[in-house]
């Protein structure tokens, strides 16, 4: 039982370290419980895309960078979110820092297109997040450091689903933990099985709500019933890891289409 949950697993995490799929395999000892980031890609990419800006950082702040940096982040995410830190960069003091690049208009932007392939997505399963305890996240996609994704995986031969899923987002997992924090770390959550495919974008406990992420029963853009069509060359949830989840779409989606939506509410 335990074997084909884990089968699942490597499948996806296969995908998403191949070319196609355009990420790194992660070690989830690299990641830092207490400030929620692979420090050693953020910095990695910081040195890779902006040495001459982080060299002078570095010698401004010569006994605490790392710290001094991530304080900066934290309170830049606070003040903005996660999303617009990712799209718009911060500054500390002058200096001024981007988190990503998205990919260029245009095929003749030789430097755009080099500092996107700089660009560190990370795969990391069982993801230990929490200073508290060992729980884990099954897999989780992190852009340069920032953990942004997370996927709960459930196998129906094991006898459970998505349902199962969810629930584990919902009772298992603490939304005061900055890593699952609103706005702060992780933007979506899916709860995925060889079937369905459900997800929310904020964690609240019993209150957490979910939609459904499915393609329909004749596919995407086709009318068609719930759910999703038979895939026969693999799993039927596959069209997530490979058409939504692989690198380019990922970034374009973070560039173009995610947004913060606000209810204000008069009483």
């Amino acid at each position: 039982m335990q074997e084909n949950e884990k089968r699942f697993e490597q499948d996806i995490e296969t995908f998403l370290i191949s070319n196609e799929g355009g990420y790194i395999k992660g070690n989830p000892s690299d990641f830092d419980r207490e400030y929620a980031l692979n420090r050693k890609d953020l910095f990695t990419f910081l040195e890779n895309t902006q040495s001459k800006e982080w060299n002078r950082y570095k010698e401004a702040f010569p006994y605490d960078y790392e710290k001094n940096f991530i304080k900066r982040f934290n309170e830049e995410v606070d003040l903005r979110g996660i999303i617009d830190v990712i799209r718009n960069g911060i500054t500390d003091r002058g200096y001024k820092f981007k988190l990503a690049y998205f990919k260029p208009e245009t095929t003749l932007s030789q430097d755009g297109w080099e500092l996107y392939n700089k660009n560190i997505l990370n795969e990391t399963r069982q993801l230990k997040y929490s200073t508290q305890n060992e729980n884990s996240v099954d897999i989780v996609l992190l852009l340069n450091g920032i953990p942004l994704i997370a996927l709960e995986l459930k196998n129906q031969i094991t006898g459970q689903d998505s349902t199962n899923a969810q629930k584990q987002f919902m009772y298992d997992r603490d939304p005061r933990e900055l890593i699952f924090r609103f706005k702060h770390r992780i933007i979506a959550y899916f709860a995925v099985d060889h079937y369905d495919v459900k997800y929310t974008t904020k964690l609240a406990g019993k209150d957490t709500y979910y939609l459904p992420f499915n393609q329909g029963s004749n596919g995407a853009g086709n009318v068609g019933g719930e759910g999703n069509p038979i895939n026969p060359d693999g799993y039927t949830t596959d069209y997530l890891w490979k058409k939504v989840l692989n690198k380019d779409s990922l970034m374009e989606i973070l560039q173009k289409f995610v947004h913060l939506q606000v209810k204000e509410e008069v009483s």
